[in-house]
């Protein structure tokens, strides 16, 4: 299974060390990843032999070049660890050039299972330095580096077994605090490789984690690797340009009536690499202590309140909550969700510039009439699907500023939207959007879309993206390329309103579902071409 074979040969190599493999052959049915990538990151992936008295130890590691111009190696610490120092360690690159790893006079940084990294300083004088390419790790990379997402798209190079470079494409198909799963083949002593997000640009290479173990517990019919993120431990210890964010927070007001005591007063508890958010009503004791919830600081009406108790309000009245944040934020998903009672929010002072998961943000805030948005940085965002769902009383919503160069998933963005008039996504950049399905469902009022920006050559579906939408007159889809959609069932479906439409420009070759596509358009009768 060399760097450069095909997907056949790649197929036939599976069939036949399938013996030797730990977990079950992967699907090839999609295509291959690009050679110049693999041949960059392959660049930055070196083998481990580690020789001690009683056995020859193998294992994987890769180099990486933090914002601090310091350059590392890093693999797992059951490979490289303190015991091991004194051992003979040598390092073989791409090129076949070796060094042995003397540990001395190096700055070396050990975190034990269950974490089980290595991280070891990389000199200029080293054998290897002038023939290695870096990863890249830094400030503006962070957000995009440290994906909490499933179903990415992922590859891997190792060197199991001492033996030459072999690689492997998955998924993330699970991820839990600091840990994630995924699907990726992998034989025996693979330990230490990276795990490579795939994308078509060689020049954005970005490793998210480093390969640890198998578990075999969690799913029962398919053994999955266990990674640790490395996003987090960087950042904690090698990122010295760090923000204080003491100004960091949202202040949000909440009218509360007789029937909805309690209902919507929430806290927000930002972990170790990302921000959770509760019903009060549904957070159990034992899950709010201090060490979950240090990071965040809340008033209501400006009295800074505990959190070792359940908040106790009258039956109705008006509240102002501030959160105060003093971390990074890397996750808002389901932060504000079914705040059915936020009447008003202030975000002008949230800083989101390590955002990468917007999804479900807004969710059902009901009464919402308005959002500024005009401060939030959103480069680093790959999900914002669900955002405004249901957000019925929002009138106008300005996102002009928006910077969505890495969105994947748009899909329910303004579902139930059922008061905005006007949208305008002229600034949108949808190059690596793949899923638009539902994307304005149910906005009964909006009678106009500006989507003559969109760039839609990645998506797969579009189904029920103008669903119900009973206002609407007429949409120019006149530079939508829709070669690679596969769904578009109901994409129209009861947009009464509609007189006209010029789908003439539409590739309808893969499309695999256009079930109930006009489905109630009485107005397009004879008017679609």
């Amino acid at each position: 299974m060399g760097v450069c074979e095909t997907v056949e040969e790649r197929k036939e190599s599976y069939r036949v060390q399938k013996q030797n493999t730990r977990v079950p052959e992967l699907s090839l049915d999609h295509k291959p990843i690009p050679l110049e990538i693999l041949l960059k990151a392959l660049k930055s992936i070196c083998k481990i032999t580690l020789k001690t008295e009683k056995e020859i130890i193998y294992g994987t590691g890769f180099f990486m070049n933090f914002h601090d111009s310091k350059k590392y190696l890093i693999t797992n610490y059951h490979i490289i660890s303190k015991e091991m120092i004194n051992n003979d360690i040598i390092i073989e690159i791409y090129n076949n050039k070796t060094m042995k790893l003397n540990m001395n006079n190096r700055e070396v940084k050990y975190y034990e299972r269950p974490i089980d990294i290595t991280i070891i300083e990389i000199k200029n004088n080293d054998n290897i330095f002038d023939d290695v390419e870096f990863f890249i790790y830094n400030n503006d990379n962070f957000g995009k580096d440290y994906i909490m997402y499933k179903n990415i798209d992922v590859f891997s190079i190792e060197y199991s077994l001492g033996k030459n470079p072999e690689c492997a494409r998955g998924k993330i198909i699970n991820i839990n605090n600091y840990e994630f799963e995924d699907n990726l083949p992998s034989n025996n002593y693979s330990s230490g490789r990276p795990i490579i997000l795939l994308n078509n640009n060689s020049n954005l290479i970005q490793v998210i984690g480093i390969h640890k173990e198998i578990h075999k517990e969690i799913n029962k019919s398919n053994n999955v690797n266990c990674c640790t993120f490395i996003g987090e431990i960087f950042r904690k210890n090698y990122l010295t340009n760090n923000n204080n964010y003491t100004n960091n927070y949202i202040i949000a007001e909440i009218n509360i009536n007789d029937k909805e005591v309690q209902k919507d007063i929430r806290i927000i508890s930002s972990y170790e690499e990302y921000c959770r958010v509760y019903n009060i009503k549904e957070l159990k004791k034992e899950e709010m202590n201090e060490d979950k919830i240090k990071k965040c600081e809340i008033k209501i009406n400006d009295k800074v309140e505990s959190f070792n108790y359940f908040y106790k309000f009258s039956t109705k009245g008006k509240y102002i909550i501030k959160y105060t944040f003093t971390d990074y934020i890397t996750n808002t998903n389901h932060m504000f969700s079914n705040c059915e009672s936020l009447t008003n929010i202030n975000l002008s002072n949230f800083n989101t510039q390590n955002v990468n998961n917007m999804s479900y943000m807004f969710w059902n805030c009901r009464s919402l009439t308005n959002i500024n948005l005009s401060n939030f940085q959103t480069k680093n965002v790959i999900n914002m699907s669900w955002m405004f769902w249901g957000c019925h009383s929002l009138e106008n919503i300005n996102l002009s500023l928006f910077n969505t160069q890495n969105v994947i998933d748009i899909s329910h963005i303004f579902s139930y939207c059922e008061s905005l008039t006007n949208i305008d996504l002229s600034n949108f950049d949808t190059q690596n959007v793949t899923n638009m399905s539902y994307m304005f469902s149910n906005c009964k009022s909006l009678t106009n879309i500006n989507l003559s920006n969109f760039n839609t050559q990645k998506v797969t579906n579009m189904s029920a993206m103008f669903f119900c939408c009973d206002s609407l007159k007429n949409i120019n889809l006149s530079n939508f390329n829709t070669k690679n959609v596969t769904n578009m069932s109901g994409m129209f479906f009861y947009c009464k309103s509609l007189t006209n439409i010029n789908l003439s420009n539409f590739n309808f070759k893969n499309v695999i579902n256009r079930n109930d596509m006009f489905l109630g358009c009485e107005s397009l009768r004879g008017k679609i071409f």
